[in-house]
């Protein structure tokens, strides 16, 4: 079995994510692994009589990365007595930042609560459907009731050389 050495967790601070959390760490116990817990902000766009990239916007951008880098820290530091964890916000579009993180630091695996299904209870939200194909690494999305044992897993696997 493949064991993992450098695991990313997508995580969203503003939503019930401990299920994803304590997967991450206990994996990353497990593989002897890096954890790092990233969380991904939008990009601050400019505003009527706010000039892009001016100090406004980028101090905009800094106090919301801020914010979200404290939630970060809250949600981990109990599990920082355990392993080791990086935390990192990316600005950008989800997706796109997430697999930019995977090319950037190698990592193997990526481990993100899905998003809220918004319409039609589709299984997976567009960010996440964009994930699951254009990632490098293997995906694994959590619920939020996620159960301690599984009885079922669906997993697409590539068996192209």
């Amino acid at each position: 079995m493949k064991r993992f050495k450098d695991i990313l967790c997508v995580i969203d601070p503003e939503e019930a994510c401990e299920p994803a959390i304590e997967r991450a760490v206990a994996l990353a116990e497990n593989n002897q692994a890096n954890l790092t817990l990233v969380d991904v902000v939008q990009r601050v766009i400019a505003w009527i009589g706010m000039s892009e990239g001016g100090p406004i916007s980028n101090h905009l951008q800094a106090e919301i990365v801020a914010e979200h880098r404290r939630g970060l820290d809250a949600l981990v530091e109990p599990y920082r007595r355990r392993i080791e964890i990086q935390t990192k916000v990316l600005i950008g579009v989800p997706f796109l930042e997430i697999v930019r993180e995977v090319l950037r630091s190698g990592h193997d695996l990526v481990i993100k609560t899905p998003e809220t299904q918004d319409w039609l209870d589709r299984l997976f939200g567009s960010d996440d459907m964009h994930l699951l194909r254009k990632c490098p690494c293997p995906v694994w999305l959590i619920k939020q009731e996620a159960p301690k044992a599984y009885r079922r897993i669906l997993a697409a696997v590539d068996v192209d050389d």
